[in-house]
């Protein structure tokens, strides 16, 4: 049994007892196995987790697809509150995040370093391509860019002792699930493109993928790329994609109206996915 529970989002499902805030964290049951996947952005996820009745100082392992605040800034939050397990995320992930605007440039770090985790005595991995956790469950990055429309929008850089520089999101890493029906992907952002990303998995594990969950940053994307991402989805045969943080409002309202092969669903905090 494979359990998805989506600690935080922008959006609230039913349960208005739940707080959303833009972000995103998931918790990932597989067997007795528990993964906290992304943290969000301060202290709602972990308060959230609480109101679920879910702990999460028994976690097995932290994965952070990548740096940004609203996907791992509320980590050092969770490690001051019992969550002890190794950390993994990608190569660079020190490496401060900004955003340009026009002549000035917005932090979207972290707010953390190495140091932390030196202090705390938190083990750190860092997934270049693949890592196995236990067997079934793996961290994927070092994605393929075979799909070239699917770019990062230019704003994000990040900075270097060259100085600013795009940022290509080498640090970004997903989670992958093995099930009786396929691969389950968990996501976090998709800088490196939705589509490049699972079919990177598809090809590593020469697999089919069955599901696909968390943010695609389709928000940004024109009508024409969000037609030829949902036929790709499709022709990959996708069953399930439960898309929600960075997606977007066009891409969530034109997913929710498709009839045609891949079931959509948007994850708010506090709905749950129980996969056999």
């Amino acid at each position: 049994m494979i359990i998805l529970r989506t600690l935080l989002e922008n959006q609230l499902s039913q349960n208005r007892a739940l707080t959303a805030e833009h972000g995103l964290s998931f918790l990932v049951e597989v067997g007795s196995k528990k993964i906290l996947f992304d943290c969000s952005a301060g202290k709602a996820a972990r308060r959230n987790a609480k109101k679920m009745n879910v702990s999460l100082k028994d976690v097995d392992y932290v994965v952070l697809s990548h740096s940004h605040y609203d996907h791992a800034g509320g980590y050092p939050d969770m490690a001051e509150h019992g969550v002890r397990a190794p950390l993994i995320t990608g190569p660079r992930f020190f490496e401060e995040k900004y955003a340009q605007d026009g002549s000035k440039y917005v932090y979207l770090g972290c707010g953390f370093g190495s140091d932390f985790l030196k202090k705390e005595r938190i083990t750190h991995r860092v997934c270049e391509e693949n890592i196995t956790l236990f067997p079934g469950c793996h961290v994927v990055g070092g994605f393929e860019r075979k799909y070239e429309f699917e770019k990062a929008p230019a704003r994000f850089v990040r900075q270097t002792p060259a100085g600013m520089v795009p940022d290509d999101f080498a640090d970004e890493v997903c989670l992958v699930v093995e099930s009786e029906k396929g691969l389950v992907v968990i996501v976090g952002c998709s800088h490196p493109g939705i589509l490049n990303m699972v079919d990177t998995v598809k090809n590593r594990f020469g697999r089919q993928i069955y599901a696909v969950f968390g943010g695609s940053h389709l928000v940004e994307a024109d009508e024409e790329r969000l037609s030829m991402t949902m036929d790709i989805l499709r022709d990959m045969g996708i069953g399930i994609a439960g898309f929600n943080h960075c997606t977007g409002e066009m891409a969530q309202k034109r997913m929710g109206e498709s009839v045609d092969g891949t079931v959509y669903s948007h994850l708010k905090a506090g709905d749950c996915i129980f996969l056999p």
